[in-house]
């Protein structure tokens, strides 16, 4: 299975609507708005990562993607269109990990990191697309993912994609000073169950 740093090499992307998925490079690694989004704790608090509740510095953002496995994940840029004539913008990031090509499993996280960006249907469209091409190119029989029990938004984006709940962690994740259930959810693939 080709691995991150061939499509790298090739024009992939994944499209659904307004909502394109692209390797993530460097270009977005070395963005403002990369690092601002990782520095705000409006999108950070729901990611269930202790560890970006604190400043999080450029040099941490690079380790991370140049300790990202590429046989087994691959680290996706959202781009979006606000409007049919206008052009793409960076909104976030998505990530397919943790393929399982015996089991024909997968896992995505989703992070919709610009706030102006949320509730405009930017996660549903970028899991739908995720979706269509782990069952559809990889031939995959399973997506798995989850999100904070409060993290509303993110919730109906699974819902919206056919996404059931597995099970649930209780109080599981840190947040506000608390800790909250975290829900693992999946999806079959057609006639996969």
């Amino acid at each position: 299975m080709p691995g991150q740093a061939d499509r790298l090499r090739s024009p992939f992307f994944l499209r659904e609507g307004n909502v394109v998925l692209r390797p993530f490079t460097r270009r977005n690694l070395n963005s403002s708005d990369y690092l601002r989004w990782m520095n705000d704790p409006r999108v950070t608090r729901t990611i269930g990562r202790f560890d970006y509740l604190f400043p999080v510095s450029k040099a941490k953002l690079v380790a991370y993607f140049n300790n990202i496995d590429t046989d087994t994940t691959m680290f996706l840029a959202i781009y979006a269109r606000r409007s049919p004539r206008a052009s793409e913008q960076f909104v976030g990031t998505l990530k397919i990990y943790d393929l399982d090509q015996l089991a024909r499993r997968a896992s995505i996280g989703i992070v919709v990191g610009d706030p102006k960006a949320w509730g405009q249907g930017i996660a549903s469209a970028a899991i739908r697309a995720a979706c269509r091409f782990i069952f559809d190119e990889l031939g995959f029989r399973k997506v798995t993912a989850g999100y904070h029990a409060i993290n509303i938004g993110m919730r109906r984006a699974f819902e919206k994609n056919g996404f059931h709940v597995e099970g649930v962690l209780r109080e599981q994740l840190y947040f506000r000073g608390g800790v909250v259930d975290h829900i693992l959810v999946s999806k079959f693939g057609e006639g996969k169950i």
